[in-house]
């Protein structure tokens, strides 16, 4: 049996994945607002659907073939394994429901799981470049989707991701129970340094919905004056 690895966190590698997660951010949404027409847009898009979504099945199929795929850890049933879907949903459908959590729990979870990642039961190369592949494409989507697509919150985005993310807590929780699980880290504390992560189960969940309800204000902080703007431009329109 192989030994698992566990990547040092802000080593070398943690640092050249970081590095390369931000040149796609901001290379490929340039391109496609500044040099690509229509047509090259809706190719870009089906790429990056099927970048996201094959890399999930290639995962997949490479830990079954291995015999390490397990129901209890592997289903794409954590908040970024959702997002996956859910964010290739949105690029392909451009609707406004479906845009707005992708934000929330893309960027947000996104972001926090390549900043501290939890890599146990990372055994190779191969996983570690998944791992942070699978994530930087949750947050690429959403960059897209913003920058070529022109795609914008709504006032009311913050509290709706709120209240489906807590009731899709209440659905997982659920689950968990069924599979024998720890899907969105709701039964056994994640293994990451988190000022958060207080004390044992139940009481570190407290500290993972601050944080979650901390990381969504701050990413939709930046959308306040484009708030204000629009409504004075829409008092304008109506005086």
């Amino acid at each position: 049996m192989t030994d698992f690895i566990t990547p040092e966190v802000y080593g070398p590698l943690h640092f050249k994945y970081m590095f390369m997660g931000f040149a796609i951010w901001v290379i490929v949404p340039l391109i496609g607002k500044k040099l690509m027409n229509k047509k090259l847009q809706r190719i870009t898009v089906f790429i990056l659907i099927l970048l996201t979504i094959g890399q999930e099945i290639i995962n997949d199929t490479s830990l079954m073939l291995q015999g390490l795929w397990r129901l209890s850890d592997d289903l794409a049933l954590h908040m970024c394994g959702f997002s996956l879907f859910l964010t290739s949903w949105a690029l392909f459908s451009k609707k406004q429901s479906a845009f707005e959590l992708a934000y929330f729990w893309g960027i947000a979870g996104a972001t926090q799981a390549i900043l501290t990642p939890e890599l146990s039961g990372i055994w190779n190369p191969l996983g570690i470049f998944v791992y942070f592949f699978s994530h930087s494409m949750i947050i690429l989507n959403v960059i897209w989707m913003m920058v070529v697509e022109g795609m914008r919150l709504r006032k009311s985005s913050l509290l709706n991701a709120i209240f489906i993310t807590n009731g899709f807590c209440f659905i997982m929780t659920i689950v968990n129970q069924l599979v024998n699980g720890n899907y969105w880290y709701l039964c056994t504390k994640p293994l990451v340094n988190s000022p958060f992560l207080i004390g044992e189960w139940p009481f570190y969940l407290i500290g993972i919905q601050i944080a979650g309800m901390i990381m969504m204000g701050i990413i939709y902080l930046p959308w306040l004056p484009y708030f204000r703007r629009m409504a004075l431009q829409s008092k304008s329109t109506t005086a």
